[in-house]
């Protein structure tokens, strides 16, 4: 994450900070507190008064509604980042997967990704945890005491534009051809000419939230839409690459019949 690279602006936000919560009066008050030297703090000070991000009284050190602005900013790029990490590192304290053998409570077990779906084994894995309940193969099974991190990748959602004017034999022809793991349509029009192709939706409500959902699951999603839509499911993905680097983002391909 950007932000968690750029000394800077951490530094003027906790001065920031500093300056909004505790009104602190002298200089070396904000020094001590962020254990920088006085002329250190002097220099971003005196930096940020130019910039109208702080006030400098014999009052003290108060930030201004810019100043203001920009702590509620990089708050909240960082309860975005802190919420995104732990969904990627499994932050919690228990979780629910499916068992791929007969586990016994205080069994020790491997976590995986498959499918979309959470499952533990005696497989060794990146991501391990101790069964609370016991679970025949096939069933839910308790998983605590968790470690590491899930192996998992990121899926790709294929974007396919199509219209009434399309016909099934085309359409299904083109659907052949692409490796997707669920399909999904936007509306009537798609879940029709769908249908009609000989193609079953697997995702029809809650479309784009439930694609965003299964390719963050490592699914490949099929995206149906018209292309009126095409923008706000754009919009919509770079919205939740906003927190997110690397192999995390969601990368997406837009198909169409002619191709």
């Amino acid at each position: 994450m950007k932000l968690l690279r750029d000394k800077k602006q951490l530094t003027r936000f906790l001065i920031l900070y500093q300056s909004a919560v505790y009104r602190p009066t002298r200089l070396a008050d904000i020094a001590h507190e962020l254990e920088m030297t006085e002329q250190g703090v002097h220099n971003y000070i005196s930096e940020m008064e130019s910039q109208g991000l702080i006030e400098v009284s014999t009052r003290g050190y108060n930030p201004t509604h810019e100043g203001m602005e920009l702590v509620r900013e990089v708050l909240s790029e960082l309860m975005d980042f802190l919420e995104d990490a732990s969904k990627k590192i499994d932050l919690i304290a228990d979780c629910t997967a499916i068992a791929l053998d007969d586990i016994s409570k205080g069994d020790q077990v491997g976590l995986f990704m498959d499918n979309g779906f959470l499952h533990a084994s005696h497989e060794s894995s990146h991501s391990t945890g101790t069964a609370l309940t016991d679970a025949k193969k096939g069933g839910p099974v308790k998983v605590g005491a968790l470690k590491g991190i899930i192996d998992m990748e990121v899926g790709m959602v294929y974007i396919q534009i199509i219209s009434e004017s399309h016909r099934p034999e085309e359409i299904k022809q083109k659907y052949q051809k692409i490796d997707y793991d669920r399909l999904a349509v936007i509306g009537e029009l798609e879940y029709g000419i769908a249908t009609s192709s000989g193609l079953k939706p697997d995702i029809i409500f809650s479309p784009i939230e439930s694609t965003i959902n299964a390719v963050e699951r490592g699914l490949n999603v099929l995206l149906l839409i018209n292309e009126d839509r095409l923008e706000t499911v754009i919009e919509r993905i770079r919205q939740q690459n906003r927190t997110r680097e690397g192999d995390y983002r969601i990368q997406h391909k837009i198909i169409g019949l002619s191709e």
